[in-house]
């Protein structure tokens, strides 16, 4: 038998997966990884919520409930004067930009019963007039009480439940429902109001799923809040004439302000997450 038949007889050795080399594949060798990471273990879902609002009061008394926050824009061309002239109303507001303060939402645990968070923020304002003029106000830096009148800071003034005659905030609370929820202007002086203050307390009891006592004690507990859906809404009312002391008034348009968004609380611990995995290692040449 010659030397080609003898090679045309030879069948090679095939693998299952069809490749004749007859050696078994060679895989990435794989680890066990050990990944710290943050396990959510409730949640809560605040949807459509209320962020800028005023405690409604009922013959000068706080009643708990909330309403639509309200301020009194000056009109262009309209000074506190014994007789000011009415000026140019305003026709239209939006907000342009919301400024959340460095470090907010945060967010505090107390006594292993509530979540409690608290939301700093500013609103930036464009007005524009009747006669075409526009303007920027930033809030709550802008606003006054109305016997607080400052010519080179105010351009609105809010009621005096907000802002008190002497130039303090007054804390808004919202006490009628779970969770209660307050609202404050933060102040450094009058008339030198850096942000609105919004904090809610949501009991633990309010979490899905539901707690148990050995997480909640965990003194790993943490709170994470995600801020979605910022929406708002302005509704131009009437003019109105503002008394800023004994002898002076100015002219106005009131208009009331509706800022909502959903807040998500999740409370989690640091967990260790065992996985089997290769790292895909990036390196450099040298």
């Amino acid at each position: 038998m010659s030397e080609e038949a003898i090679k045309t007889d030879v069948k090679p050795e095939f693998k299952p997966d069809g490749k004749p080399d007859g050696k078994p594949d060679v895989k990435p060798e794989l680890h066990y990884i050990d990944i710290f990471a943050k396990q959510v273990l409730g949640k809560k879902v605040l949807p459509d919520t209320d962020t800028l609002w005023q405690e409604e009061y009922t013959a000068g008394v706080p009643t708990g409930n909330k309403r639509t926050f309200r301020i009194y824009i000056i009109n262009d061309g309209s000074t506190p004067d014994a007789q000011p002239v009415q000026g140019s109303p305003v026709v239209c507001v939006k907000i342009c930009k919301r400024i959340i303060q460095p470090d907010y939402p945060r967010n505090t645990l107390l006594c292993g019963s509530k979540s409690k968070i608290a939301h700093r923020y500013e609103l930036v304002l464009l007005v524009e007039y009747e006669n075409g003029n526009f303007d920027v106000l930033t809030l709550p830096r802008n606003l006054s009480n109305r016997l607080q009148y400052d010519p080179t800071i105010t351009k609105a003034f809010v009621d005096s439940t907000v802002i008190d005659a002497a130039g303090v905030p007054v804390l808004q609370r919202q006490n009628r429902k779970t969770p209660h929820e307050s609202l404050i202007i933060v102040s450094q002086g009058v008339n030198n109001y850096t942000s609105f203050e919004y904090t809610v307390a949501i009991p633990f009891s309010e979490f899905k799923p539901k707690l148990k006592h050995c997480y909640i004690d965990d003194p790993s507990l943490q709170s994470y809040i995600l801020l979605k859906c910022f929406r708002y809404d302005a509704d131009i009312l009437d003019t109105f004439q503002v008394i800023t002391s004994d002898t002076t008034s100015v002219w106005t348009t009131i208009v009331e302000l509706t800022v909502t968004e959903d807040i998500i609380d999740k409370l989690g611990i640091d967990q260790d997450v065992v996985v089997q995995g290769k790292v895909d290692e990036y390196r450099c040449d040298c």
